[in-house]
């Protein structure tokens, strides 16, 4: 699947966005000092091992001012430090922390598990801000990380959300495409009868995927997010 230079594009992109509205949005008054700044720091390290859950509760007690610090523990070698950066930056619940997060979900050299759960948490944090984030990973070459986006996108109840479901239909990946009409159903209750993504070929999910385009061409102006719905099987 390509996209793999858009996806790096938007990285570079949420990075500098990312350290702009981070450092821009804590403004001198909510800043750490120097001293404080380094005794954050000094709690990096701790991320990983016996006294992780005491480090994870000094950053949550420092709070949105530790989000440069958290930045700075995302680059670190440990897989396990980086995890428990984006789980702190969860517990401190601030939206500048989003831009950050989206960076590493984009950023295609990270492992598939600290990406999917950076784009969980920045999902979480700020839903209704989600979109470009889920539509940039939907191009990503990893089929984990296109699963991630079908699976997140439940959370976003945005138009644009089932438009790009409705590309997903037509996945190189038969789970990715599943996942996405599973989704979808969720969303919207149509059911269309011997739409079977889990046996399809690519031929067959690409006409699929405009039936459904037509379908939400013809409702998209009057269409309302019905009550939610499980995401299991749509068929009984």
């Amino acid at each position: 699947m390509g996209g793999g230079g858009y996806v790096k594009d938007f990285f570079v992109g949420a990075l500098v966005i990312g350290l702009v509205l981070t450092l821009g949005t804590l403004s001198a008054a909510l800043s750490l000092t120097e001293e404080e700044t380094k005794r954050a720091e000094a709690l990096i390290p701790l991320l990983d091992g016996e006294q992780e859950f005491w480090a994870i509760g000094e950053f949550v007690h420092i709070g949105p001012q530790a989000l440069p610090v958290l930045a700075k523990a995302l680059q670190h070698p440990s897989r396990r430090i980086r995890i428990n950066a984006i789980e702190t930056m969860f517990m401190i619940k601030d939206k500048a922390a989003v831009p950050i997060l989206n960076s590493v979900a984009a950023n295609e050299q990270e492992i598939p598990a600290v990406r999917e759960k950076a784009l969980r948490v920045a999902v979480r944090l700020d839903p209704a801000n989600a979109l470009p984030a889920l539509q940039a990973m939907a191009k990503d070459p990893s089929e984990t990380m296109r699963n991630a986006v079908v699976s997140e996108s439940r959370f976003v109840k945005d138009k644009g959300v089932i438009d790009l479901l409705i590309t997903l239909l037509a996945d190189d990946s038969r789970s990715v495409a599943d996942g996405a009409f599973r989704t979808l159903w969720s969303f919207t209750g149509r059911m269309v009868e011997r739409q079977d993504f889990v046996q399809s070929t690519k031929e067959e999910r690409v006409e699929w995927a405009k039936d459904w385009a037509r379908w939400w061409a013809a409702n998209r102006d009057m269409f309302q997010f019905a009550p939610d719905r499980s995401a299991g099987s749509p068929r009984s």
